[in-house]
């Protein structure tokens, strides 16, 4: 496969604690393909513009946070376009197993225009909320066959490919518009991207090799707005792309609505059940109770962030 242009693009805000780690990785990967890194910045108040532009080509500052990896994508000399976050260590092998994967699958169907790997916990020395958290994300009580965690053995389409660890056309992102704009996605505009590249007759892949580590929440506080505002980004997602919505999606406002309910047993054994299965797993008895805490609250704020989506509508 010959030479082929390449921008990573990076939003960050507020990301000074992780991102110098990030881009040493990126800027340590061994590729053929010459490659720029772009960090689009939403204003933020702490040193991560200072670290940005240590290693970055291009430093995009004052950009609205839903709309950096647009401002990115329009800046980039790339033909294609690969997408990390901040908070992420990339493979010194990331560009070249996702351009090329891309590529081939191109050659083979060019209606594959996007593809993505898996991420893993970065989880260095953790405390044990930490641990649990990471773990809480990647049970099956919490994924509920979620993409975003998900880790596939095998090349498969998919239809969303999160930007933490993927690579796309730059021409197909344009012609679809780019990602979501409109307010009040939450973490779903990239999803609502995928949404529209499907609508559009493309296809997306996943890619097995190609694996980043991700840092998430170390808070339960943190855990719980995130988890809120998935909630609500997916509903919104669902309500505009009713053909990429499925019925387990809703899976958590029914256990949210049963915590405060008669029916409340059923959420809490699901949570009892998830503590002891991962406890196990990680033959660690210390990670039973913040498990069950966690998967509990995983039902309530994502859910309660799906339903309030939806009364928002009716307003």
């Amino acid at each position: 496969m010959s030479e082929i242009k390449v921008s990573v693009v990076i939003p960050t805000l507020n990301s000074a604690q992780m991102l110098g780690t990030c881009l040493t990785s990126v800027r340590s990967n061994k590729t053929r393909h010459k490659f720029e890194i772009i960090v689009v910045d939403a204003g933020s108040s702490d040193e991560t513009l200072t670290i940005a532009q240590k290693h970055a080509a291009k430093v995009l500052n004052g950009t609205p946070f839903r709309i950096n990896r647009n401002k990115g994508v329009a800046e980039a000399k790339g033909e294609i376009i690969c997408f990390t976050d901040s908070d992420c260590i990339v493979p010194e092998d990331w560009v070249d197993k996702l351009v090329d994967g891309l590529l081939r699958l191109n050659e083979r169907d060019n209606k594959i225009i996007g593809v993505g790997g898996g991420n893993i916990p970065l989880v260095e020395i953790p405390s044990l909320m930490e641990l649990a958290i990471s773990r809480t994300l990647s049970s099956p009580f919490v994924a509920f066959r979620a993409r975003n965690t998900a880790i596939y053995q095998a090349e498969r389409e998919v239809s969303h490919n999160p930007p933490l660890n993927s690579a796309c056309f730059k021409y197909a992102i344009e012609q679809v518009g780019g990602f979501e704009e409109e307010p009040g996605y939450g973490y779903g505009e990239d999803s609502a991207l995928d949404a529209k590249f499907i609508e559009k007759g493309y296809k997306l892949y996943y890619l097995p090799t190609v694996v980043v580590q991700h840092k998430h929440p170390s808070t339960w506080k943190g855990f719980v707005r995130q988890m809120y505002a998935y909630g609500w980004g997916r509903a919104k997602l669902g309500r505009r792309f009713k053909k990429y919505f499925k019925l387990h999606h809703y899976g958590p406002i029914f256990l949210a609505l049963m915590t405060f309910s008669p029916l409340f047993f059923i959420p809490l054994g699901m949570g009892l059940a998830n503590g002891a299965c991962m406890s196990l797993k990680e033959r660690n008895p210390r990670l039973f109770l913040p498990l069950t805490f966690l998967t509990m609250s995983f039902y309530v704020s994502y859910g309660f962030g799906e339903i309030a989506t939806f009364i928002k509508a009716g307003e």
